[in-house]
C-alpha cells in the first residue's frame, strides 16, 4: 500500500495533457492510463481529480452499497445540475436517490417501453422519408432530431409534439455548455456569458414542462405516456414525486436520452457505412427475420447479429466518456491510498479499449458477442459499462437499446447510403459526439409505410 503522492503528471506534464482534456480527452485519457497505470491524479485545487481505470475500478465505484455508500455522485455530477435540475435522480444520493428511483421505475416497465416502438418507428420513417436520392445529409443531426421527437412524444404523448423543435433547440444550447471541459466552465450568470444563455434556454424548457404538469394535475387521465406514469407513481406508503421532482426527472430524461442516444445513433450509422461487411450481414438478417412486414419487438428480439452489433457500437462508441463520484472515506485501490473527499472519475471509454479486457480492442467485431462461437471469451464483470452499473445503472437503458436497434434495422432495409466525408473524429467531454457530424450520400429510399 502506497500513501502520499499518487501517480500522475507534474506541472509540466499537465501542460502536455491539458490541451487534449479541454475538448477531446480521448487520446489523453488513454495515454494517462498507459503511462501511470490504474490510478492517476490530475488537475489543481477544486478541479483536482483521481482517475481510476479498468474493470476493477468500475466494480469499486458501481457496486457500492446504496444503504451505506462509500461514494456519492452529487458533487462530481453537479456540473449537470444547470440542465437536469437539482432534483434529478442522476444527481441524487442515498435515501433520496433510492426513493426517487423506486417512484420512477414503473414508468420504465418492459411493457411500457415496448409499447413505445410504434412511436419510434413513426419518427424513424419520418426522418428517412425526408431524404431524397442525390442529397447529402448529416446522419448525426438527422438522428438527433428524430430521437428528440421520440423522447418528447414518449414522455408527453402528442401534447407537446408541436414544441419538440423549441425544446430541442433550447436543450441543445444547454447541453453544449455542460459538454465543455470543467476547466473551461464559468458557471456564473453574468450578462453575455455562455452560462447565462444556457440557463435562459433551460428556463424556457422548464416553463413548458411545468405548464404541462399543471394541466395533467388538473385533468388526471392515463394517456399511456411516461409523464402520466410519473404523476401516478406511488409507493406503499402513499409517497409520490413532487411537481419539482417530476419536472427534473422529465427534463433529465429528455436530456440524457436525447444526448446519449442520438450520439450512439450517429456513431452507429458511421460504423455500419464504413464497414460494408457488417452492414450486409445486418441487412440480410433484417430481411430474413422481418422481410417487408412492419417491424415488431419480437422481430428485434430475434435479430441476434443486430444485437451483437449494437453491443459493439456501445462498446467502441460509448457516449459516456467520464463520470465519477466523491469518496466519503479514504480507500485503497491498486496499492494506492486515495483520500477522503477526493473527486474520483472512471472512464467507460478507456475500459472498453483495454487490450487485457478486449482482444484487438479497436477492431469493430460484432462476432465477439456470440457466446456460441469457438474461442468466445465472456466479458469480465464491469468491463462493459455503457449504461453504468449497480443500483445507479441508467434507468432508460432498455429504451435506448430498443430505439437503437429499431433505427439501425429500418435504416439498413429502407435506404441506400454511403459515407460522404473523411474520417469522423470524436469531440466532447460529458458525451462523445461525432465532430462535424456524420455526412452521408443518399442513393435511395424505399418501402416506407404510407402516411
Amino acid at each position: 500500500m502506497t500513501a502520499g503522492r499518487l501517480p500522475g503528471p507534474g506541472p509540466l506534464g499537465h501542460v502536455r495533457y491539458l490541451r487534449g482534456l479541454l475538448g477531446a480527452p480521448y487520446g489523453a485519457l488513454l495515454e494517462l492510463r498507459r503511462r501511470y497505470g490504474p490510478v492517476c491524479a490530475f488537475g489543481f485545487g477544486s478541479r483536482r481529480y483521481v482517475l481510476l481505470f479498468g474493470a476493477e475500478a468500475n466494480r469499486l465505484l458501481l457496486s457500492d452499497s446504496p444503504r451505506n455508500p462509500r461514494f456519492l455522485s452529487r458533487d462530481v455530477l453537479s456540473l449537470l445540475i444547470p440542465v437536469v435540475g437539482s432534483c434529478a435522480m442522476v444527481v441524487s444520493d442515498g435515501e433520496e436517490h433510492r426513493r426517487r428511483r423506486s417512484l420512477v421505475q414503473p414508468a420504465f416497465a418492459q411493457r411500457r417501453i415496448r409499447g413505445c416502438l410504434p412511436v419510434m418507428l413513426e419518427e424513424i420513417h419520418r426522418m428517412i422519408g425526408g431524404w431524397r436520392p442525390g442529397q447529402t445529409v448529416d446522419a448525426f443531426t438527422e438522428a438527433r432530431s428524430c430521437i428528440r421527437r421520440i423522447a418528447v412524444r414518449s414522455l408527453f404523448g402528442d401534447r407537446l409534439e408541436a414544441h419538440t423543435d423549441v425544446i430541442g433547440r433550447d436543450l441543445e444550447r444547454a447541453l453544449r455548455y455542460i459538454n465543455r471541459s470543467p476547466f473551461l466552465r464559468f458557471d456564473h450568470a453574468l450578462p453575455g456569458t455562455a452560462f447565462r444563455r444556457a440557463m435562459a434556454a433551460r428556463g424556457r424548457v422548464d416553463r413548458l414542462v411545468r405548464a404541462e404538469i399543471a394541466r395533467r394535475r388538473a385533468e388526471p387521465e392515463d394517456r399511456g405516456d411516461v409523464l402520466d406514469a410519473l404523476l401516478a407513481s406511488c409507493d406503499h406508503t402513499g409517497d409520490q414525486l413532487s411537481d419539482p421532482e417530476v419536472r427534473d426527472q422529465v427534463i433529465s430524461l429528455i436530456a440524457s436520452g436525447y444526448d446519449s442516444s442520438s450520439s450512439a445513433a450517429g456513431w452507429a450509422v458511421h460504423a455500419l457505412l464504413t464497414r460494408p461487411e457488417v452492414h450486409a450481414r445486418v441487412r440480410a438478417e433484417v430481411a430474413s427475420v422481418a422481410g417487408d412486414a412492419p417491424l415488431t419487438a419480437g422481430h428485434l428480439d430475434a435479430m441476434r447479429y443486430l444485437g451483437w452489433t449494437v453491443s459493439e457500437i456501445l462498446r467502441l462508441y460509448t457516449p459516456g466518456v467520464l463520470t465519477g463520484r466523491t469518496a466519503v472515506e479514504s480507500f485503497t485501490f491498486a496499492g494506492h491510498v486515495v483520500d477522503r473527499g477526493s473527486l474520483v472519475l472512471y472512464s467507460p471509454y478507456v475500459t472498453h479499449r483495454l487490450p487485457e479486457l478486449w482482444p484487438d480492442p479497436l477492431a469493430f467485431r460484432p462476432e465477439r458477442w456470440d457466446a456460441s462461437a469457438p474461442g468466445y471469451r465472456e466479458p469480465v464483470p464491469y468491463s462493459f459499462v455503457p449504461f453504468g452499473g449497480g443500483y445507479r445503472r441508467c434507468i432508460g437503458f432498455a429504451f435506448a437499446e430498443l430505439e437503437l436497434r429499431a433505427l439501425l434495422a429500418e435504416t439498413v432495409r429502407r435506404t441506400e447510403l454511403s459515407p460522404a466525408g473523411g474520417p469522423v473524429r470524436p469531440t466532447g467531454v460529458a458525451t462523445m459526439w461525432p465532430r462535424g457530424g456524420v455526412p452521408v450520400a443518399v442513393h435511395g429510399v424505399r418501402g416506407l409505410p404510407a402516411g
